[in-house]
């Protein structure tokens, strides 16, 4: 079940070495929260369809506000062993 969607979502990559071509650039789509996990799924037509963040693999998460920008939450999202 789906408890809450955003729309206009911004996702960043960062500290991927190498970095691959589909997680270049800033991502813009949507995000699903579930009880289990963050959702993202890209808006148009980007190489990178959809990112799924489990919640126990999100670790260092903080919620930016900066005074001049929009608020956001940054993290680290360890990939799963044997995931695609």
């Amino acid at each position: 079940s789906v408890l809450m969607t955003y729309d206009h979502v911004e996702l960043t990559f960062s500290d991927i070495e190498p970095m691959p071509d589909a997680f270049k650039g800033t991502k813009k789509g949507s995000v699903f929260l579930t009880p289990y996990r963050v959702i993202f799924v890209s808006k148009g037509k980007d190489a990178l369809q959809s990112f799924m963040m489990p919640f126990y693999l999100l670790k260092d998460c903080e919620i930016k506000q900066p005074v001049f920008g929009a608020n956001y939450i940054k993290g680290t999202v360890k990939a799963e062993a044997g995931g695609r």
